[in-house]
Protein backbone atom coordinates (compact mmCIF):
# COMPACT_ATOMS: atom_id res chain seq x y z
CA UNK A 1 0.00 0.00 0.00
CA UNK A 2 1.10 3.58 -0.87
CA UNK A 3 -0.03 6.30 1.03
CA UNK A 4 0.63 9.95 -0.18
CA UNK A 5 -0.80 13.40 0.62
CA UNK A 6 -2.45 15.85 -2.43
CA UNK A 7 -2.07 19.70 -1.29
CA UNK A 8 -4.51 21.69 -3.56
CA UNK A 9 -4.14 23.74 -5.76
CA UNK A 10 -0.18 22.76 -6.47
CA UNK A 11 -2.04 18.93 -7.09
CA UNK A 12 -5.65 19.26 -8.62
CA UNK A 13 -7.82 15.94 -6.97
CA UNK A 14 -10.05 16.51 -9.90
CA UNK A 15 -6.67 15.56 -11.99
CA UNK A 16 -6.03 12.47 -10.27
CA UNK A 17 -9.65 11.33 -10.63
CA UNK A 18 -9.29 11.70 -14.67
CA UNK A 19 -6.10 10.21 -14.58
CA UNK A 20 -7.72 7.11 -13.00
CA UNK A 21 -10.79 7.37 -15.40
CA UNK A 22 -8.62 7.77 -18.54
CA UNK A 23 -6.50 4.53 -17.78
CA UNK A 24 -7.09 1.15 -19.36
CA UNK A 25 -8.96 -0.34 -16.66
CA UNK A 26 -12.46 -1.67 -15.98
CA UNK A 27 -13.53 -1.02 -12.35
CA UNK A 28 -15.32 -3.10 -10.45
CA UNK A 29 -16.94 -0.64 -7.93
CA UNK A 30 -16.61 3.45 -7.64
CA UNK A 31 -18.07 5.38 -5.11
CA UNK A 32 -18.11 8.87 -4.89
CA UNK A 33 -19.73 10.61 -1.22
CA UNK A 34 -19.81 14.24 -1.02
CA UNK A 35 -21.26 17.06 0.74
CA UNK A 36 -22.05 19.15 -2.27
CA UNK A 37 -21.93 18.36 -5.93
CA UNK A 38 -21.86 20.59 -8.78
CA UNK A 39 -23.82 19.95 -12.18
CA UNK A 40 -20.73 21.39 -14.21
CA UNK A 41 -18.28 18.91 -12.65
CA UNK A 42 -20.46 15.87 -12.65
CA UNK A 43 -21.05 16.36 -16.36
CA UNK A 44 -17.42 16.36 -16.97
CA UNK A 45 -17.34 12.64 -15.59
CA UNK A 46 -20.44 11.40 -17.07
CA UNK A 47 -19.47 9.67 -20.33
CA UNK A 48 -16.33 7.79 -18.70
CA UNK A 49 -18.72 7.11 -15.72
CA UNK A 50 -21.04 5.52 -17.73
CA UNK A 51 -18.94 3.92 -19.93
CA UNK A 52 -17.48 2.25 -16.92
CA UNK A 53 -21.28 1.07 -16.00
CA UNK A 54 -21.65 -0.54 -19.58
CA UNK A 55 -18.62 -2.58 -18.89
CA UNK A 56 -19.68 -3.89 -15.52
CA UNK A 57 -18.92 -1.38 -12.64
CA UNK A 58 -21.05 -0.66 -9.45
CA UNK A 59 -21.98 2.78 -9.32
CA UNK A 60 -23.13 5.10 -6.32
CA UNK A 61 -23.26 8.16 -5.02
CA UNK A 62 -23.71 9.24 -1.24
CA UNK A 63 -24.63 13.15 -1.24
CA UNK A 64 -25.67 15.73 0.74
CA UNK A 65 -28.41 18.66 0.64
CA UNK A 66 -27.76 20.59 3.52
CA UNK A 67 -26.55 24.26 3.07
CA UNK A 68 -28.07 24.18 -0.42
CA UNK A 69 -24.70 23.31 -1.81
CA UNK A 70 -26.44 20.49 -3.98
CA UNK A 71 -29.45 21.50 -7.04
CA UNK A 72 -32.12 20.15 -7.87
CA UNK A 73 -30.59 19.92 -11.32
CA UNK A 74 -27.77 17.97 -10.13
CA UNK A 75 -30.34 15.50 -8.67
CA UNK A 76 -31.97 15.09 -11.68
CA UNK A 77 -29.02 14.33 -14.19
CA UNK A 78 -27.66 11.45 -11.83
CA UNK A 79 -30.67 9.63 -11.56
CA UNK A 80 -30.78 9.84 -15.31
CA UNK A 81 -27.40 7.80 -14.91
CA UNK A 82 -29.61 4.65 -13.72
CA UNK A 83 -26.88 4.63 -11.07
CA UNK A 84 -27.27 4.00 -7.18
CA UNK A 85 -27.72 7.30 -5.39
CA UNK A 86 -28.31 8.39 -1.96
CA UNK A 87 -29.39 11.84 -0.28
CA UNK A 88 -27.79 11.57 3.18
CA UNK A 89 -29.64 14.27 5.09
CA UNK A 90 -30.40 14.70 9.15
CA UNK A 91 -33.31 17.29 10.06
CA UNK A 92 -31.46 18.60 12.90
CA UNK A 93 -29.89 21.51 11.80
CA UNK A 94 -26.77 21.17 13.41
CA UNK A 95 -25.50 18.12 12.14
CA UNK A 96 -24.58 18.66 8.33
CA UNK A 97 -23.20 16.18 5.96
CA UNK A 98 -20.15 17.14 5.34
CA UNK A 99 -17.60 14.23 4.27
CA UNK A 100 -16.02 13.45 0.81
CA UNK A 101 -14.93 10.11 -0.04
CA UNK A 102 -13.65 9.07 -3.77
CA UNK A 103 -12.91 5.12 -3.82
CA UNK A 104 -12.31 3.20 -7.29
CA UNK A 105 -11.62 -0.80 -7.10
CA UNK A 106 -10.96 -3.11 -10.07
CA UNK A 107 -9.87 -6.88 -9.24
CA UNK A 108 -6.24 -5.78 -9.00
CA UNK A 109 -5.87 -2.13 -7.43
CA UNK A 110 -8.16 -0.28 -5.40
CA UNK A 111 -7.29 4.06 -5.17
CA UNK A 112 -9.19 5.47 -1.77
CA UNK A 113 -9.34 9.12 -1.34
CA UNK A 114 -10.43 10.77 1.62
CA UNK A 115 -9.70 14.65 1.96
CA UNK A 116 -11.82 18.12 1.97
CA UNK A 117 -12.73 18.09 -1.24
CA UNK A 118 -16.09 18.36 -2.83
CA UNK A 119 -17.58 17.23 -5.96
CA UNK A 120 -17.82 20.82 -7.30
CA UNK A 121 -15.22 22.18 -9.87
CA UNK A 122 -13.69 24.49 -6.53
CA UNK A 123 -13.33 20.95 -4.60
CA UNK A 124 -11.64 19.57 -7.85
CA UNK A 125 -9.48 22.34 -9.04
CA UNK A 126 -9.35 25.70 -7.25
CA UNK A 127 -9.76 25.52 -3.94
CA UNK A 128 -7.13 25.15 -0.89
CA UNK A 129 -8.00 21.28 -0.21
CA UNK A 130 -6.15 18.24 1.20
CA UNK A 131 -6.71 15.08 0.87
CA UNK A 132 -5.12 11.74 1.77
CA UNK A 133 -4.48 9.16 -1.23
CA UNK A 134 -4.03 5.34 -0.19
CA UNK A 135 -2.85 3.30 -3.48
CA UNK A 136 -3.69 -0.51 -2.85
CA UNK A 137 -2.22 -3.47 -4.49
CA UNK A 138 -4.83 -6.42 -4.44
CA UNK A 139 -5.05 -8.92 -3.38
CA UNK A 140 -1.47 -8.45 -1.31
CA UNK A 141 -2.99 -5.44 0.37
CA UNK A 142 -6.33 -7.09 0.96
CA UNK A 143 -6.02 -7.01 4.97
CA UNK A 144 -5.19 -3.07 5.15
CA UNK A 145 -8.21 -2.22 2.53
CA UNK A 146 -10.22 -4.11 4.58
CA UNK A 147 -9.31 -2.45 7.71
CA UNK A 148 -9.21 1.11 6.10
CA UNK A 149 -12.66 1.06 4.39
CA UNK A 150 -14.59 -0.79 7.35
CA UNK A 151 -15.34 2.71 9.40
CA UNK A 152 -16.72 4.39 5.77
CA UNK A 153 -19.13 1.90 5.46
CA UNK A 154 -22.06 4.06 7.13
CA UNK A 155 -21.02 6.63 4.08
CA UNK A 156 -20.33 4.10 1.78
CA UNK A 157 -22.77 1.67 2.01
CA UNK A 158 -25.45 3.77 3.54
CA UNK A 159 -28.57 3.09 5.52
CA UNK A 160 -31.05 4.04 7.81
CA UNK A 161 -33.89 7.03 8.63
CA UNK A 162 -31.35 10.07 7.37
CA UNK A 163 -30.65 8.17 4.09
CA UNK A 164 -33.16 8.03 0.90
CA UNK A 165 -32.46 6.56 -2.59
CA UNK A 166 -32.87 9.05 -5.26
CA UNK A 167 -36.42 9.58 -6.95
CA UNK A 168 -38.49 11.74 -8.78
CA UNK A 169 -40.89 11.37 -5.95
CA UNK A 170 -37.77 12.54 -3.29
CA UNK A 171 -36.47 15.58 -5.71
CA UNK A 172 -40.19 16.76 -5.95
CA UNK A 173 -40.61 16.47 -2.20
CA UNK A 174 -36.97 18.70 -1.53
CA UNK A 175 -38.30 21.18 -3.84
CA UNK A 176 -41.43 21.69 -2.41
CA UNK A 177 -39.96 21.91 1.21
CA UNK A 178 -37.72 24.72 -0.48
CA UNK A 179 -34.08 22.09 0.46
CA UNK A 180 -33.35 21.74 -2.89
CA UNK A 181 -32.57 24.94 -4.65
CA UNK A 182 -32.06 25.69 -8.86
CA UNK A 183 -28.51 25.84 -10.15
CA UNK A 184 -29.44 29.41 -10.84
CA UNK A 185 -30.74 30.07 -7.12
CA UNK A 186 -27.61 28.62 -5.84
CA UNK A 187 -25.46 30.58 -8.27
CA UNK A 188 -26.93 33.50 -6.76
CA UNK A 189 -26.54 32.63 -3.06
CA UNK A 190 -22.97 32.41 -3.26
CA UNK A 191 -22.68 35.33 -5.39
CA UNK A 192 -25.05 37.22 -2.49
CA UNK A 193 -22.35 36.01 -0.12
CA UNK A 194 -19.61 37.24 -1.73
CA UNK A 195 -20.74 40.42 -2.80
CA UNK A 196 -21.92 41.05 1.09
CA UNK A 197 -17.82 40.36 2.70
CA UNK A 198 -16.58 42.70 -0.45
CA UNK A 199 -19.13 45.81 0.30
CA UNK A 200 -18.49 47.61 3.64
CA UNK A 201 -18.63 50.66 4.65
CA UNK A 202 -15.50 52.96 4.57
CA UNK A 203 -14.24 52.49 8.47
CA UNK A 204 -14.03 48.88 7.05
CA UNK A 205 -10.01 48.45 6.58
CA UNK A 206 -7.88 46.71 3.67
CA UNK A 207 -7.90 43.59 3.94
CA UNK A 208 -4.73 42.19 5.36
CA UNK A 209 -4.32 39.40 2.57
CA UNK A 210 -2.98 39.30 -0.58
CA UNK A 211 -4.80 38.21 -4.16
CA UNK A 212 -3.05 34.71 -5.64
CA UNK A 213 -3.41 33.15 -9.32
CA UNK A 214 -4.74 29.35 -8.73
CA UNK A 215 -4.94 27.08 -11.86
CA UNK A 216 -8.55 27.36 -13.87
CA UNK A 217 -10.93 24.33 -14.01
CA UNK A 218 -10.73 22.47 -17.46
CA UNK A 219 -12.92 24.38 -19.77
CA UNK A 220 -16.78 22.09 -20.69
CA UNK A 221 -16.88 21.14 -24.00
CA UNK A 222 -19.15 22.69 -26.63
CA UNK A 223 -21.54 19.80 -26.60
CA UNK A 224 -21.79 19.79 -22.68
CA UNK A 225 -22.06 23.28 -22.20
CA UNK A 226 -25.15 23.63 -24.07
CA UNK A 227 -26.14 20.86 -21.21
CA UNK A 228 -25.58 23.59 -18.50
CA UNK A 229 -28.57 25.40 -17.23
CA UNK A 230 -29.01 29.28 -18.70
CA UNK A 231 -27.44 31.40 -16.24
CA UNK A 232 -29.63 34.76 -15.55
CA UNK A 233 -28.12 38.42 -16.32
CA UNK A 234 -24.99 39.10 -14.13
CA UNK A 235 -24.50 42.50 -15.64
CA UNK A 236 -26.12 45.60 -17.17
CA UNK A 237 -28.21 45.05 -19.68
CA UNK A 238 -27.23 45.15 -23.52
CA UNK A 239 -28.04 47.47 -25.59
CA UNK A 240 -28.68 46.78 -29.87
CA UNK A 241 -27.57 49.52 -32.63
CA UNK A 242 -29.23 49.68 -36.10
CA UNK A 243 -27.25 47.05 -37.03
CA UNK A 244 -29.36 44.58 -34.38
CA UNK A 245 -25.79 43.45 -32.85
CA UNK A 246 -25.62 43.65 -29.25
CA UNK A 247 -23.51 46.52 -27.96
CA UNK A 248 -22.56 46.74 -23.99
CA UNK A 249 -24.72 49.19 -22.14
CA UNK A 250 -22.50 51.92 -20.32
CA UNK A 251 -22.79 53.66 -17.34
CA UNK A 252 -24.62 57.34 -16.80
CA UNK A 253 -21.68 59.94 -18.23
CA UNK A 254 -19.57 60.91 -15.61
CA UNK A 255 -16.42 63.19 -15.42
CA UNK A 256 -12.96 61.54 -15.77
CA UNK A 257 -11.63 61.31 -12.76
CA UNK A 258 -8.24 59.70 -11.57
CA UNK A 259 -7.62 56.49 -10.77
CA UNK A 260 -7.70 55.93 -7.35
CA UNK A 261 -5.78 52.95 -5.90
CA UNK A 262 -5.90 49.91 -8.51
CA UNK A 263 -7.69 47.22 -6.91
CA UNK A 264 -5.85 44.47 -5.48
CA UNK A 265 -5.77 41.45 -8.13
CA UNK A 266 -4.43 39.15 -9.72
CA UNK A 267 -2.69 39.27 -13.53
CA UNK A 268 -4.53 37.16 -15.88
CA UNK A 269 -3.54 37.98 -18.98
CA UNK A 270 -0.98 40.98 -20.68
CA UNK A 271 -0.53 41.85 -24.51
CA UNK A 272 0.88 45.11 -25.73
CA UNK A 273 -1.86 46.30 -28.52
CA UNK A 274 -0.92 46.14 -32.08
CA UNK A 275 -2.79 48.71 -34.16
CA UNK A 276 -5.95 46.74 -35.20
CA UNK A 277 -6.50 46.07 -31.23
CA UNK A 278 -6.77 49.90 -31.12
CA UNK A 279 -8.61 50.23 -33.78
CA UNK A 280 -5.84 52.56 -35.79
CA UNK A 281 -6.20 50.82 -39.24
CA UNK A 282 -4.92 51.30 -42.72
CA UNK A 283 -7.46 52.74 -45.27
CA UNK A 284 -9.44 50.04 -46.69
CA UNK A 285 -8.69 47.81 -44.03
CA UNK A 286 -11.66 46.03 -42.12
CA UNK A 287 -11.18 46.61 -38.28
CA UNK A 288 -12.03 43.82 -36.20
CA UNK A 289 -13.39 46.29 -33.43
CA UNK A 290 -11.95 45.09 -30.46
CA UNK A 291 -8.85 43.21 -28.87
CA UNK A 292 -7.53 39.95 -29.83
CA UNK A 293 -7.39 37.35 -27.07
CA UNK A 294 -4.28 36.00 -28.39
CA UNK A 295 -1.47 33.91 -26.41
CA UNK A 296 1.34 36.85 -26.54
CA UNK A 297 3.62 34.25 -25.01
CA UNK A 298 1.56 34.59 -21.26
CA UNK A 299 2.10 32.01 -19.24
CA UNK A 300 -0.15 31.07 -16.44
CA UNK A 301 0.65 28.61 -14.30
CA UNK A 302 4.36 30.16 -14.92
CA UNK A 303 6.44 28.39 -16.96
CA UNK A 304 3.07 27.21 -19.05
CA UNK A 305 1.82 28.74 -21.96
CA UNK A 306 -1.90 29.40 -22.12
CA UNK A 307 -4.12 27.81 -24.36
CA UNK A 308 -6.05 30.78 -26.25
CA UNK A 309 -7.97 28.66 -27.51
CA UNK A 310 -10.31 27.82 -24.64
CA UNK A 311 -7.78 30.16 -21.63
CA UNK A 312 -10.72 33.31 -21.87
CA UNK A 313 -13.89 31.24 -22.02
CA UNK A 314 -13.17 29.46 -19.21
CA UNK A 315 -11.70 32.91 -17.16
CA UNK A 316 -15.27 34.18 -18.04
CA UNK A 317 -16.87 30.60 -17.94
CA UNK A 318 -19.48 32.23 -14.93
CA UNK A 319 -21.26 34.89 -17.35
CA UNK A 320 -24.07 34.02 -19.21
CA UNK A 321 -23.28 32.83 -22.93
CA UNK A 322 -25.51 32.98 -25.44
CA UNK A 323 -25.86 32.72 -29.46
CA UNK A 324 -24.09 35.73 -31.37
CA UNK A 325 -26.94 35.99 -33.75
CA UNK A 326 -25.63 37.69 -37.35
CA UNK A 327 -22.13 35.95 -36.89
CA UNK A 328 -20.34 32.73 -37.48
CA UNK A 329 -22.99 29.85 -36.83
CA UNK A 330 -21.45 29.00 -34.18
CA UNK A 331 -20.35 32.17 -32.48
CA UNK A 332 -21.02 33.12 -28.88
CA UNK A 333 -21.07 35.59 -26.45
CA UNK A 334 -21.36 37.43 -23.55
CA UNK A 335 -21.30 40.94 -21.42
CA UNK A 336 -18.41 41.49 -19.00
CA UNK A 337 -18.30 44.06 -16.74
CA UNK A 338 -15.12 45.18 -16.08
CA UNK A 339 -13.61 48.32 -14.71
CA UNK A 340 -11.06 50.15 -17.30
CA UNK A 341 -8.18 52.50 -16.54
CA UNK A 342 -6.58 53.84 -19.11
CA UNK A 343 -2.91 55.83 -18.62
CA UNK A 344 -4.10 56.44 -14.92
CA UNK A 345 -7.65 57.72 -15.57
CA UNK A 346 -10.51 55.77 -14.42
CA UNK A 347 -13.42 54.79 -16.93
CA UNK A 348 -15.61 53.12 -14.95
CA UNK A 349 -16.78 49.96 -15.30
CA UNK A 350 -18.07 49.26 -18.73
CA UNK A 351 -20.33 46.55 -19.73
CA UNK A 352 -17.75 44.85 -22.53
CA UNK A 353 -19.17 42.11 -25.16
CA UNK A 354 -16.80 38.65 -24.92
CA UNK A 355 -17.67 37.09 -28.32
CA UNK A 356 -15.99 33.43 -28.72
CA UNK A 357 -16.14 31.05 -31.46
CA UNK A 358 -16.17 27.76 -30.16
CA UNK A 359 -15.25 26.28 -33.24
CA UNK A 360 -11.59 27.41 -33.21
CA UNK A 361 -11.10 25.55 -29.78
CA UNK A 362 -9.83 22.14 -31.36
CA UNK A 363 -7.52 23.41 -33.65
CA UNK A 364 -4.53 25.65 -33.39
CA UNK A 365 -6.01 28.81 -34.56
CA UNK A 366 -4.12 32.24 -33.66
CA UNK A 367 -7.65 33.08 -31.46
CA UNK A 368 -11.04 32.39 -30.77
CA UNK A 369 -11.95 34.89 -28.47
CA UNK A 370 -12.20 38.87 -28.63
CA UNK A 371 -12.97 41.84 -26.34
CA UNK A 372 -15.19 44.03 -28.50
CA UNK A 373 -14.66 47.89 -27.21
CA UNK A 374 -18.53 48.81 -28.66
CA UNK A 375 -20.07 51.55 -29.87
CA UNK A 376 -19.79 53.83 -26.95
CA UNK A 377 -16.52 53.21 -26.09
CA UNK A 378 -14.65 53.10 -29.33
CA UNK A 379 -14.45 57.03 -29.46
CA UNK A 380 -12.65 56.67 -26.20
CA UNK A 381 -10.21 54.16 -27.73
CA UNK A 382 -9.59 56.36 -30.79
CA UNK A 383 -8.75 59.49 -29.04
CA UNK A 384 -6.66 57.67 -26.66
CA UNK A 385 -4.66 56.34 -29.79
CA UNK A 386 -3.33 52.81 -28.09
CA UNK A 387 -1.27 51.60 -30.26
CA UNK A 388 2.00 50.47 -28.61
CA UNK A 389 0.63 50.36 -25.09
CA UNK A 390 0.54 47.60 -22.51
CA UNK A 391 -2.99 45.99 -21.68
CA UNK A 392 -3.43 43.67 -18.36
CA UNK A 393 -6.01 42.13 -17.51
CA UNK A 394 -6.86 41.10 -13.62
CA UNK A 395 -9.19 39.51 -11.71
CA UNK A 396 -10.40 41.19 -8.78
CA UNK A 397 -12.43 41.51 -5.62
CA UNK A 398 -14.03 44.69 -6.86
CA UNK A 399 -17.87 44.24 -5.35
CA UNK A 400 -19.31 45.50 -8.83
CA UNK A 401 -17.14 44.09 -11.45
CA UNK A 402 -15.22 40.90 -11.26
CA UNK A 403 -12.20 42.34 -13.84
CA UNK A 404 -9.84 45.53 -14.68
CA UNK A 405 -8.63 46.39 -17.33
CA UNK A 406 -5.38 48.33 -16.89
CA UNK A 407 -3.48 50.12 -20.19
CA UNK A 408 -0.32 51.66 -19.50
CA UNK A 409 1.93 53.27 -21.81
CA UNK A 410 5.17 50.80 -22.48
CA UNK A 411 8.47 51.46 -20.46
Amino acid sequence: MKISAISQPEVQLGSQIDRLLNEDVVYLRIVFVSAFVALRTILRLRERLLAQMEAGAYLCFTIGIDLGGTSREVLEELLRWNCETFVFHNTIPRATFHPKIYLFESATTANLFVGSNNLTDGGFYTNYEAATHCDFELPADADEYKRLLEPLTPLIEPQGVIVRRLDLCLIQTLVDRGELPSEAEARQRQRDQVQARRRGSASVPASPFAPVSVPLPPLLSKVLRKEEPEREERQLPAQTDGNAQPQPAQPEEQPLRPVSPRPAGVLVWRKTLRQSDALQVNPGTHPVGGVRLTQAQFENPSGQRIDQTTYFRQIFADYRWEHESGRHHDQEHAFVPIRIVIRGHDYGIRNFEISHKPSGEAGQANYTTILRWGREFSPTVLVENLTGTVLSLYETAEPNADFLIEITDAD
